[in-house]
């Protein structure tokens, strides 16, 4: 995170970075053009965010004030690096994709059963909601309670 920090800052104050996730990115604006309209830079959103709204050097701040993992009372994790570890207990986030569940202007009172589950993002939300040894808070996955695939069969 440091380094994606002082990446951003260059970008910011007009330098080319060599931060390998944001190298492609000759300024500031071509990156939060990219995090905002293209899909494939959704991930670095909360980055361009996080920069637009602190700035980047509030961040290395607050970085350099966070205890070591094992001194820590949090700890926010990614599932893909959460893989393998353990917590007491885990809250998930609000970042897991929901199928789309809206009903269409063509249909009337009926509608549209929600999409199916990608097969990606279920594999990640079980790695995720597997990592607790007490407690687990669904919280962003909270929606499969009323998914026809989040429903055991009977």
């Amino acid at each position: 995170m440091q380094a994606l920090a002082l990446a951003a800052r260059d970008l910011k104050e007009g330098r080319r970075t060599h931060h390998p996730e944001l190298i492609l990115f000759p300024c500031r604006g071509d990156l939060q053009d990219y995090a905002a309209h293209d899909p494939a830079g959704r991930d670095l959103q909360p980055l361009v965010n996080l920069v637009d709204t602190h700035g980047p050097d509030a961040i290395l701040t607050a970085l350099a004030r966070l205890a070591p993992e094992q001194h820590a009372q949090v700890t926010v994790s990614t599932a893909h690096k959460a893989k393998g570890r353990e917590w007491p207990r885990v809250l998930i986030a609000d970042d897991f994709d929901r199928p789309n569940d809206s009903t269409t202007e063509e249909q009337t009172n009926a509608t549209r059963p929600p999409d199916p589950v990608d097969d990606a993002e279920a594999r990640l939300a079980y790695v995720a909601v597997t990592r607790t040894r007490q407690r687990l808070d669904l919280g962003g996955l909270s929606w499969i309670h009323h998914h026809p695939d989040g429903t055991p069969p009977v």
